[in-house]
């Protein structure tokens, strides 16, 4: 910016020892009121100040400034230079005022969400910022939250624009956003406020179609209730799925990691923990230096549900993301049964079974689902929409399971050998290995010649057999299924 310099005289500016230093005529054009200044009296006494109007065109001169260098009656030289902004304080909550000029430029009010730079200590800062506007009387405050980590910091700040409310991206789900407020960063991009609570960047690019896997998933092991949002990762493969799906819906994802272990051996716990850091590190590929590991000794050493490495615990500190995920669970439930659309209903099935699955060890190639009563009722739904049989079990009045048996999995299986327990390896190879012993799997891979009657009937019922003994097309393909996902090496 240019730098205008001239002479003049301080003059008293009102009773409580504030200064006013004029413009002189010939310099006045080159300033409008409410112009954004930075002045420097006497090759050294530097602040930020207003052209304001005081008789004539000029600036006050802050208390302070003046009984410390005494400038009252004084000749000063001074050199002005206009300002791409405003100067103001971080306040000790991490809020600033916006200049009402600034802000009536703009239309701001209560609830609009503004784009704001700062230049601090030289360096750079942008923040989104939601705008809290206070009346009193004539006077309007404009305030908003820039960043509680830097209080009290001096610097030029420039408001950049007033984000839209209206959306470009018109296929993004607006009834997820009715209870937020929201505005567009950019087409790819939207930032959510909800109450008092710390925004979050979503992704304004998401197909529910193609999240409904993982929404199953983050239904089976993910947290729903309380004050942040969490996930837990049973394996690799998981881990760095779900790290990927994540940062797909959340533009600013700030991911908190954690280790559980379950350790049977008394290992000492400083090696333990640096050698399971390293396992997951290596295995995943994500920064895991330094985060909590929490070692919980057990007496028994082959229990069937351990992990080997324990569990990869994702936490982000913002309940918005959890109450933003939980609509989106709401949304899909919703969609499914409005459409009834069988095949997203599978799809968050599969991702159901792939957080809280389980392969039955008592009836050879059945899966459970474990879950409270709510929970179960919400999948039975779902079941019935993918027309999946299973059958529904109540262990107390808030704990019980739904199972699917092995000639449901059977019959299926061309829809599900690629996408059950995907990123599950160990429950994956239980599954085949508990399937293959089943009659029907023997019968159907030639395996065993005969098997009961009630087999053979039901083979016919699902369309595998054609009541003669024969293998349908539909018998044929299933087969052929059955065995690529038995012998397959994943």
């Amino acid at each position: 910016m240019k730098t205008t310099k001239f002479k003049s005289i301080v003059k008293k500016g009102n009773n409580k020892g504030v200064g006013f230093i004029s413009i002189p005529l010939e310099k006045r054009n080159l300033f409008s009121i409410n112009d954004q200044i930075k002045i420097i009296v006497n090759s050294r006494i530097e602040f930020f100040s207003r052209v304001k109007f005081h008789g004539t065109k000029g600036f006050y001169v802050p208390y302070k400034i003046m009984i410390k260098n005494k400038l009252l009656d004084k000749d000063v030289d001074v050199e002005v230079e206009k300002i791409d902004g405003f100067f103001t304080t971080i306040g000790n909550r991490g809020g600033i005022y916006i200049p009402q000029n600034i802000a009536e430029k703009y239309f701001l009010k209560s609830g609009d969400i503004v784009e704001i730079e700062s230049k601090i200590n030289n360096e750079k800062i942008k923040r989104y910022c939601l705008i809290h506007l206070r009346e009193r009387g004539k006077t309007r405050e404009y305030r908003c939250m820039f960043d509680l980590k830097i209080p009290n910091q001096k610097g030029i700040f420039k408001l950049l624009r007033k984000l839209p409310k209206k959306l470009q991206n018109t296929h993004f789900l607006k009834d997820i956003l009715k209870n937020f407020n929201f505005a567009e960063i950019d087409n790819e991009r939207i930032i959510n406020y909800y109450g008092n609570r710390v925004p979050i960047i979503i992704n304004s690019k998401i197909d529910i179609d193609k999240i409904a896997y993982y929404l199953g998933c983050y239904f089976a092991d993910g947290t729903k209730r309380g004050t942040h949002w969490g996930i837990c990762a049973s394996t690799f493969e998981q881990a760095i799925y779900f790290k990927k799906m994540h940062e797909r819906l959340i533009g600013d994802s700030r991911i908190v990691f954690s280790i559980t272990y379950c350790d049977p051996k008394n290992i000492e716990q400083d090696a333990l923990k640096v050698d399971i850091i390293n396992r997951w590190e290596r295995n995943t590929n994500i920064k895991l230096k330094g985060i909590s590991v929490r070692i919980i000794s057990t007496k028994y050493e082959n229990a069937g549900n351990r992990n080997p490495y324990g569990s990869l615990i994702f936490k982000e500190n913002r309940e918005l993301i959890r109450i933003y995920y939980v609509m989106l669970l709401s949304f899909l439930f919703y969609k499914i049964k409005k459409d009834n659309d069988k095949r997203i209903a599978l799809d968050f099935i599969l991702g159901v079974l792939e957080g809280d699955g389980s392969v039955n060890a008592k009836k050879k190639g059945h899966i459970i689902i474990t879950s409270n009563f709510k929970e179960l009722k919400i999948l039975e739904d779902l079941f019935k929409i993918a027309n999946i049989n299973y059958g529904f079990y109540m262990e107390d009045k808030n704990k019980g399971y739904i199972r699917i048996g092995s000639l449901e999995v059977i019959r299926n299986i061309s829809i599900l050998k690629d996408r059950l327990f995907k990123y599950y390896p160990k429950r994956r190879r239980i599954l085949k290995e508990r399937l293959a012993q089943t009659g029907c799997a023997r019968f159907l891979l030639g395996e065993s010649k005969r098997t009961s009657n009630w087999l053979i009937g039901q083979l016919n019922d699902y369309g595998i057999l054609n009541g003669k003994g024969n293998l349908t097309e539909f018998g044929k393909k299933t087969q052929k299924d059955l065995k690529e996902f038995l012998l397959s090496k994943d």
